[in-house]
């Protein structure tokens, strides 16, 4: 409880706290769902509410969607209190497994390293404050990977991804149209 309120200190000051609530559930997806169904189902973020998965074709859509609410109640259970109302799966294009890298092998720079230091030097607890650094790094580390696997900056707001927009802006693009 204790660690837990000093990362929310941590994230409020630096104005990141409602990002991080409102994207736990996508960061607690594997933990939730198990190795196995992540390999096909990867978070993609959450919006008010709604969790956007990544799947690699339409039959896993399919397969999944069967399982929507388990996967839901689990997370909440998780979160403790409603916080996914709703999980979609979407199709979108998976690396290839040669294309996959280990981030574990991704190096930061001396700024970036220095920078997320400095974000974690307020935590007092020392066995808490390399948690979160840890986090941050391996964080740094998949943004990274994936621009290295081509991702680029949505032009809408800025989130990386594969599409020419990211599945937010996208799925609002077709909101708008009549």
């Amino acid at each position: 409880m204790i660690e837990s309120a000093l990362i929310e200190k941590v994230l409020r000051k630096h104005g990141l706290l409602e990002i991080y609530r409102e994207q736990e559930p996508a960061l607690l997806w594997e933990k939730i769902v198990g190795p196995w169904v992540a390999r096909f189902a990867q978070p993609i973020w959450v919006h008010q509410g709604v969790l956007f998965v990544a799947v690699p074709n339409h039959i896993v859509q399919h397969e999944f969607s069967l399982l929507r609410e388990e996967f839901k109640k689990k997370l909440n259970e998780a979160l403790g209190g409603e916080r996914v109302r709703e999980i979609r799966f979407r199709v979108e294009s998976f690396p290839k497994t040669s294309s996959v890298l280990s981030i574990d092998q991704i190096e930061l720079t001396p700024a970036e390293e220095r920078e997320i230091e400095e974000l974690a030097a307020d935590v007092s607890d020392p066995q808490l404050r390399s948690a979160l650094t840890q986090l941050m790094k391996n964080a740094k580390r998949i943004e990274r990977a994936r621009q290295q696997l081509g991702w680029k900056p949505c032009p809408r707001c800025g989130a990386l991804c594969e599409q020419n927009f990211c599945p937010l802006c996208a799925r609002s693009f077709e909101e708008e149209e009549p």
